[in-house]
């Protein structure tokens, strides 16, 4: 797994849209919005406190990045397939579960590396501006407890879904997928976002870090009067944290295991 780990991530990491697409996302964001990352540099307008400050830059970089993140990662396990190099593969020592858990961690790694890049250089620039140095620990935190398990969360199910259906088509409706179940608000149509199994990370944000938006009025997590889907937001409490945690890893191993039973299927049939 550690050989295949280590060949995924050489791999990915020297692809230049690895590098392009989330350069090209930001700068594009900056240009026709991204208030908070210009704003995060003004004294006059950004949080004076630093936790606060780095979480709200997570989310968006979370927010904005993911969708490119989990696009760039959808061909990765079917290309194998297309070029034809799965048998050769197969008559390796190394057995399918252990090359996948390579692919999935060495491909996921490599195409992280941008976005931790981005996050960590903003939150640098922000603690030399400011002088609050403290904002380095909470974005490492942040980073830990609400990129990390959203971003393995993605990267399984970006693997295995293009097995039932074209990568063109997987990026599409995933990028549909993120916007309903991420950024829109409970309030307004029923959607995935605030609840359990909200990879943007809603309950971390919410719990562990007190977050509840620059201005301090958005809710992350929790039931909101009205708004379908409550049964999956129980009252926000450390413990449903690290579960919603938890429970986004349980299902990207689930997506795993499923993928993988699927190719083993497959090559049976052949």
């Amino acid at each position: 797994m550690i050989a295949t780990l280590r060949y995924e991530f050489r791999m990915q990491i020297r692809k230049r849209s690895v590098w392009i697409v989330p350069a090209l996302t930001l700068v594009l964001f900056v240009l026709i919005g991204g208030s908070l990352l210009r704003d995060l540099f003004d004294p006059a307008e950004r949080s004076p406190e630093p936790r606060t400050a780095v979480v709200g830059l997570a989310l968006q970089i979370h927010a904005l990045l993911a969708i490119g993140f989990g696009c760039l990662l959808a061909d990765r396990l079917v290309r194998d397939d297309r070029l034809r190099v799965a048998p050769i593969l197969d008559a390796t020592p190394a057995s399918p579960a252990r090359r996948l858990a390579g692919k999935y961690l060495g491909a996921g790694a490599a195409t992280a590396v941008p976005i931790a890049v981005a996050y960590f250089g903003f939150a640098t620039a922000y603690a030399v501006s400011s002088g609050s140095w403290s904002a380095l620990l909470w974005a490492l935190a942040a980073f830990g407890t609400v990129f990390v398990p959203g971003l393995l969360f993605v990267a399984a199910f970006a693997l295995t879904v293009p097995l039932l259906m074209p990568a063109p088509l997987f990026r599409v409706l995933f990028a549909g997928y993120w916007l309903w179940g991420n950024v829109v608000t409970p309030d307004l149509m029923p959607t995935l976002s605030g609840t359990v199994i909200h990879p943007l990370g809603g309950y971390p944000m919410a719990v562990l870090f007190d977050f509840a938006g620059i201005d301090g009025q958005d809710q992350w997590a929790g039931p909101i009067p009205g708004a379908a889907l409550n049964f999956l937001r129980p009252d926000p409490t450390p413990l449903v944290a690290w579960l919603s945690i938890a429970l986004l890893l349980v299902l990207a191993a689930a997506a795993l295991t499923g993928g993988h039973l699927m190719r083993l299927a497959e090559r049976t049939r052949s």
